[in-house]
């Protein structure tokens, strides 16, 4: 994705996950906002006009897939700081998943599991390259935990999945979770 599309991503991903009002937007229970609205508002507070066919075009290109649009509203699909209700379902998650992180929060970790912070949820990757990818936003060589989510799952842990292969989960104890190292 060239470099202006990212920067629109990254403006949307704020707006739509963490703060709608820097915008003058509100969310409905579901993170979801009018797309009209949404742009006339980005419009009006970037001055960098954008339209529908530059959102999609921004979803086509991502493989992160961060948002969805339906019926003229638009959402962010995980990520958010600020609360919104689920859309999907929860699903059984496969056998493990991933959490790359830090090796100070890694201490953390070891002791209370993976909690969601300032997040509604705790995201876990799908692979080992998406999970290096996020630790090392923080990061130049992360810690990466494998998550045995099947059996938290069987413990009754509920796991949501999202189109771009990121589970939400509310928590993994500590005792579902061991360090990923390279073979």
């Amino acid at each position: 994705m060239d470099k202006q599309f990212i920067k629109i991503s990254k403006r949307l991903s704020l707006a739509l996950r963490h703060h709608p009002e820097r915008l003058g937007l509100k969310l409905d229970a579901y993170g979801r906002v009018d797309l009209d609205q949404l742009l006339a508002h980005y419009n009006a507070h970037y001055q960098q006009p954008i339209d529908e066919g530059v959102i999609r075009q921004i979803m086509a290109q991502s493989d992160k897939q961060r948002f969805a649009i339906e019926a003229g509203q638009i959402r962010a699909l995980y990520g958010h700081s600020v609360p919104v209700q689920l859309l999907q379902a929860p699903a059984d998650p496969p056998a493990v998943l991933y959490h790359g992180t830090t090796h100070g929060a890694a201490i953390m970790i070891a002791k209370e599991g993976l909690r969601k912070m300032d997040r509604d949820f705790v995201h876990l990757s799908a692979t080992i390259p998406m999970a290096r990818s996020v630790g090392q936003r923080r990061e130049a060589h992360p810690v990466i935990y494998q998550v045995a989510a099947q059996h938290a799952a069987a413990a009754g842990l509920l796991f949501y999945p999202t189109k771009s292969q990121i589970w939400l989960v509310d928590h993994v104890p500590a005792q579902y979770l061991t360090v990923w190292h390279d073979k």
